[in-house]
C-alpha cells in the first residue's frame, strides 16, 4: 500500500510551511534569529486562510442567493486550500520585494493566504472537477492494443 497525500493534505501541508517561514524570517530580520516566530507565523497564516475561505464561501452563497440560484454547499475545499497557498507565497514573496528590511513579512503572507483563500473559495465549484479530471488515468496504449488484440 502507497501512502498518497491528496491535493488538501499537500495544500495544508505548504500553507503551514509558508507560514512557518514567514514567521521565521520576520523574527529572524527583526528580532535576530529567534525559532519561537515559528509558531505564531504558522498559527496566524492558517487562521487567516481558513477565515477568508469562510468568507468567501460566504460571498459565493450571497452572489448565488442575489442571482436566483440555491446556496452551493461545498464538498470539497481544494479551491480553497489552493487559493491560500498561492496566496500566502505570494504574499510572502511581495513582502519580501517591498521592504527595504524585510520586516513585517508575515504581514505579506496574512494578508495573501486571506486573499488567496477568498479567491479559491470564490472558484471552488470549478477547480474540484478540474482537479479529479486532471487525476482521473487513462488507459494506456498498451493495455488498449492488447484488449484490440485479444477481445473478450
Amino acid at each position: 500500500m502507497k501512502l498518497e497525500l491528496d491535493t488538501k493534505e499537500k495544500g495544508f501541508s505548504g500553507i503551514m510551511l509558508v507560514g512557518g517561514l514567514a514567521g521565521l524570517l520576520e523574527g529572524t530580520l527583526a528580532h535576530g534569529f529567534a525559532l519561537h516566530y515559528i509558531f505564531p507565523g504558522a498559527v496566524l497564516t492558517i487562521t487567516t486562510t481558513f477565515l477568508g475561505g469562510l468568507m468567501g464561501f460566504i460571498l459565493k452563497d450571497l452572489l448565488r442567493l442575489r442571482r436566483g440560484l440555491k446556496p452551493y454547499s461545498p464538498i470539497h475545499n481544494d479551491g480553497m486550500v489552493l487559493g491560500a497557498f498561492m496566496g500566502s507565497l505570494l504574499g510572502t514573496l511581495v513582502q519580501i520585494a517591498s521592504s527595504a528590511t524585510g520586516a513585517n513579512i508575515l504581514v505579506g503572507s496574512l494578508v495573501g493566504s486571506w486573499l488567496g483563500g477568498i479567491a479559491g473559495a470564490l472558484t471552488d465549484e470549478y477547480v474540484s472537477p478540474i482537479l479529479a479530471l486532471l487525476r482521473h488515468k487513462e488507459p494506456t496504449w498498451e493495455k488498449n492494443i492488447f484488449a484490440r488484440l485479444f477481445p473478450q
